[in-house]
């Protein structure tokens, strides 16, 4: 069977990525469209996506078709403010139970196996903006981190291992509006990144046993900051940082010029990015360098869009428009919807009252080296077998984030140990070239 890659190993030009096509995936219960994930819920190796809505208070889960619909079924019409959502299992019996908060609510939804969920309330929080559900004090059950935007705090709330929950106040920050993982430190101990909207800064955190202490500051200026991400931008062996400035309008990245966090230099990719909301950064061409996929949400009648920067591996942007045509544009989700080996854009329109997918033709990709190296098996339980007729330097996998998670020489590769979901692992031979495909691991 022909392998399906989820990013290009080929170079793709900024112009071919103006070949999208636009789909409604939903206008039914998603006034004010806001949060939205991906997540393979079914195990068909489709990327399905969940959704929160805040003016119709839903939580809905999409299941992808397979041909640019989807179907949606609304698990809750009656959390006030849906705003984001997360998946986990989080009563450990092998299925994806959801997170959300609202405006004043942090809530679980307990899948019972066949998607039919029960609602349970955790507790109530002051204007919630971001949840995130992981394993926090790594004791095998699932746990849920919350930036709570009206309490000035990012909270970890610890699971007893079934489903009942403890609040931690793990970092201290003014309003805080994202937060993510990095290790900024080279400690490999476990960092936070996190974005103060009205303090105007991102700062990172060591973790420090079930707290994090502040290890540095990475902008100090970067009015309203909101949407952030860290990893290694220029391929030095640090991790910088990506963020989105609201009131600055500006998408920027931040590079750990110190190599331990103590240090980071700023370069702006975009000053007049409307309304600069939520960022990923990803190797989209698949050139070996990372790109920057944002979201602006304009002003509230223009302004609004989502678009590529492609990184020509010198940390030098070229903006591409994928969409311009909705109003206010929040989150989103850079991956192969249609499962055709390009990568597609899912976002929320939170003015517009729906979620939408804006799909990549395949037909303007040349994939005629994805032959070059294969995976067996392709899904993989426990052992994975990496196949190439050139020598290989190093193989890495990476989460569908990009956050590299495993590095190796040896084309026998355990993976029993990581969590069933989907990854990407790129090849990198002798000769200078590299190659990713996806990798499934259930």
């Amino acid at each position: 069977m022909k392998t399906k890659l989820l990013f290009i190993a080929l170079l793709i030009t900024g112009s071919l990525w103006a070949q999208f096509t636009k789909s409604t995936i939903s206008a039914t219960d998603t006034n004010g469209a806001n949060g939205l994930l991906e997540k393979d819920l079914n195990g068909d190796t489709l990327i399905d996506l969940i959704g929160a809505s805040q003016s119709s208070n839903t939580v809905s889960y999409y299941l992808n078709n397979g041909d640019h619909t989807f179907t949606q079924t609304v698990i809750d019409n009656a959390l006030t403010g849906a705003a984001y959502v997360d998946a986990y299992d989080l009563d450990g019996d092998g299925d994806l139970d959801f997170t959300a908060v609202g405006s004043s609510n942090l809530v679980w939804y307990e899948n019972d196996g066949s998607f039919v969920f029960t609602k349970h309330a955790i507790t109530t929080l002051t204007n919630p903006t971001f949840v995130r559900a992981y394993d926090a004090d790594n004791d095998g059950d699932g746990d849920i981190g919350v930036a709570v935007y009206g309490e000035n705090t990012i909270s970890a709330f610890l699971n007893d291992g079934s489903g009942s929950f403890s609040r931690i106040n793990a970092v201290s920050i003014s309003t805080p509006k994202i937060f993510n993982g990095g290790d900024f430190d080279g400690s490999s101990s476990g960092n936070i990144l996190v974005s103060s909207f009205d303090g105007n800064e991102i700062a990172w955190y060591a973790f420090n046993g079930l707290y994090f202490t502040r290890g540095g500051t990475i902008a100090s200026n970067f009015q309203g900051a909101f949407g952030i991400e860290g990893g290694d931008i220029d391929n030095d062996g640090d991790d910088d940082v990506v963020g989105a400035a609201y009131n600055d309008n500006e998408i920027a990245w931040f590079e750990n010029t110190s190599g331990d966090g103590t240090a980071f230099t700023k370069h702006s990719i975009d000053a007049n990015f409307i309304g600069a909301s939520y960022v990923h950064w990803l190797d989209i061409d698949g050139d070996g360098d990372k790109d920057i996929a944002a979201s602006a949400y304009g002003n509230g009648t223009s302004g609004s869009e989502v678009a590529i920067y492609y990184n020509d591996g010198n940390q030098n942007f070229t903006k591409t428009v994928v969409d311009n045509t909705e109003n206010g544009i929040a989150c989103f989700s850079v991956q192969d919807f249609d499962d055709n080996g390009t990568m597609d854009i899912a976002y929320a329109s939170n003015l517009g009252n729906k979620f939408v997918l804006m799909s990549k033709d395949a037909s303007a990709i040349n994939q005629s080296n994805e032959k070059l190296f294969s995976l067996y098996p392709n899904p993989a339980h426990q052992n994975l077998h990496i196949s190439a007729d050139k020598n290989i330097e190093k193989i890495e996998i990476f989460d569908i984030t990009g956050r590299r998670i495993l590095q190796t020489n040896t084309r026998n590769i355990d993976v029993s140990q990581l969590p069933k979901t989907h990854y990407l692992i790129q090849v990198s031979f002798e000769d200078g070239s590299h190659f990713i495909k996806k990798l499934i691991v259930n």
